[in-house]
Formats: C-alpha cells, structure tokens, sequence
C-alpha cells in the first residue's frame, strides 16, 4: 500500500467515527429545541366570512367572490412595484 491509500483509509474512518458521535450526542444535547406541535384545531373559533371582492383575471374574465360561495376557495397574495 502506498502512502496515499493509508492516508484515504485513516481519514474514511475518522469521518465515519465524527459522524457516529455526532449522531449519538447530538440527539440528546439538542432534543430541548424540539418545536411543541400545534394543537389541532376542527373548526375557527369564532367563524367570519370573508369580505366580497370583484377583481379582474389575466384573461379579462370578472371574478366575484360571492359567486364562489359554498366552494372551496385559496386566495394568494403577491405583492408588486
């Protein structure tokens, strides 16, 4: 074996060695950063509907929000210059 290998070798098991360590401290040092879940909410609290609205597509078709009532509507917000 030459030099280059052996050096190869040392450094394939000190990188497998840091990373077992890692691995087997890291979950008890850091396991207090843990997000609580959300609780789960079946229905809002107090239900609002939202206001009507008429806007414009981009094919020049009018779109009311009152005329999607009962269906299932996401609305996304971008913001422009």
């Amino acid at each position: 074996m030459n030099i280059k290998n052996i050096i190869l070798i040392v450094l394939a098991i000190a990188g497998i060695s840091l990373f077992l360590f890692l691995q087997k401290y890291s979950k008890n040092n850091y396991s207090s950063f843990e997000q609580p879940r959300a609780p789960v909410i079946d229905q809002p609290v107090s239900p609002s509907r939202a206001p009507n609205f008429t806007l414009v597509d981009l094919d020049k078709n009018e779109f009311k929000l009152s005329d999607a009532r009962g269906e299932i509507v996401a609305l996304m917000f971008w913001t422009t210059l």
